[in-house]
């Protein structure tokens, strides 16, 4: 009785952990079968519709603002700077004197020039005055000579008066030439002694130092007392009426850039338009051409010399095309460029050909305007792939 007892409770005991067994599983069935299949949700996407527009095909640059015209000036003497008339800053006109340097050995020089200048045009005067009272005495000696010589071949007069008289004519004539010799000679002196006078005359305009046009002087360098030489730079000043744009061009870039092109700049934040005005032939220590913008009144106005700014030169304008922003392109295998196009919520990869890009900008072929393109995805290019079900998030 007892070991049939036993048999029934095991039997009992054994279905009831079967039903249990049972019941779990359709309750695990039941709940996997209300999860969804891998993949089928949608992958959330961010998408930009192409757009049918212009592109600038631009080369960018960093600029510095530099006036039209800058000159440092300095002397060709060395002498010690007596006077400075201008200071940072300040306005100055061509011609005006800037700085004036200590001239007075140069103008002791000048003095004593001019001393002998006028002692030996006294001595010219002189002796011009002799020369005309020999040449009045040549001239009746020289007429007595000849009387004399008539009377002797009439035997009216002895020889020996007849000699004495062209002796005397000849001696006469002797110191009227020995006069015009020492007048050349005067006049040479002269000359040669103003012809110093004006070599120190220019030395002494080396002196007073001035400006060669309207400008502003940007340095100043020296204070009265101190040693001016060639080497030495005094003042800096700098035409500010026009200003330029210099900049830099690889050689990468040459056969792209030219003069004439149109440039776009910033100045406190609203873009300007100019032309390049200058590319230089020459390569500069850098390996590069120098390429400058020139502007003036209103254009240059905001712009400070010294200031650096970014310059973009355009080189290529596209015009109608389709643009699409440059982090919707996914580089492939084989150097080639995708987007991936949203289509009835689902992807399509398409290839494109990129034309040219600017900014965020990228003109391409391959892709109609109004399509809409992935831009961005939260889980990477990587996990998407043509035919996946997305979902666009704004």
């Amino acid at each position: 009785m007892r070991r049939n007892l036993r048999i029934v409770l095991l039997v009992v005991v054994v279905v009831g952990v079967l039903a249990a067994a049972v019941f779990l599983v359709s309750q695990k069935k039941k709940e996997l079968s209300q999860v969804p299949e891998y993949g089928d949700k949608p992958m959330p996407v961010t998408a930009v519709k192409a757009e049918k527009g212009d592109l600038h095909k631009k080369k960018d640059y960093l600029g510095v603002v530099k006036p039209a015209r800058e000159a440092g000036v300095a002397t060709k003497v060395s002498a010690k700077v007596e006077t400075v008339h201008v200071d940072e800053g300040d306005r100055v006109n061509s011609g005006e004197i800037l700085v004036e340097l200590d001239s007075e050995e140069v103008r002791y020089k000048l003095d004593s020039i001019q001393a002998r200048i006028q002692e030996a045009e006294a001595d010219l005067s002189g002796n011009k005055a002799t020369a005309r009272a020999l040449e009045s005495s040549y001239r009746y000696w020289k007429s007595e000579k000849a009387r004399n010589q008539n009377l002797l071949e009439k035997k009216a007069v002895s020889a020996s008066e007849a000699e004495r008289v062209a002796e005397k004519a000849a001696e006469i004539k002797g110191k009227l030439t020995a006069a015009k010799e020492k007048t050349t000679a005067i006049k040479a002196r002269i000359s040669s002694l103003r012809n110093q006078k004006k070599e120190i005359r220019a030395r002494l305009d080396y002196y007073a130092i001035t400006s060669q046009y309207n400008g502003t002087v940007s340095e100043r360098l020296v204070d009265p007392g101190d040693m001016a030489s060639p080497s030495k730079l005094l003042l800096k000043i700098e035409d500010r009426k026009t200003l330029k744009i210099s900049f830099d061009i690889p050689q990468a870039d040459f056969p792209e850039i030219s003069q004439g092109q149109e440039v776009v700049f910033s100045v406190q934040g609203q873009d300007k338009r100019a032309r390049l005005s200058l590319v230089h032939p020459s390569l500069n220590r850098a390996r590069m051409k120098k390429a400058e913008v020139w502007l003036e009144g209103k254009d240059s106005k905001g712009l400070t010399p010294g200031a650096y700014l970014p310059v973009s030169v355009i080189v290529e304008k596209l015009q109608d095309v389709t643009l699409v922003p440059r982090s919707s392109l996914i580089p492939s295998p084989g150097a080639e460029t995708h987007v991936f196009a949203v289509d009835k919520g689902r992807l399509q990869a398409r290839p494109v050909k990129v034309l040219a890009m600017s900014g965020d900008q990228v003109a391409v072929e391959g892709v109609s305007p109004g399509t809409r393109i992935v831009q961005n995805t939260f889980l990477g290019w990587n996990r998407l792939s043509s035919g996946e079900k997305v979902e666009v998030i704004q």
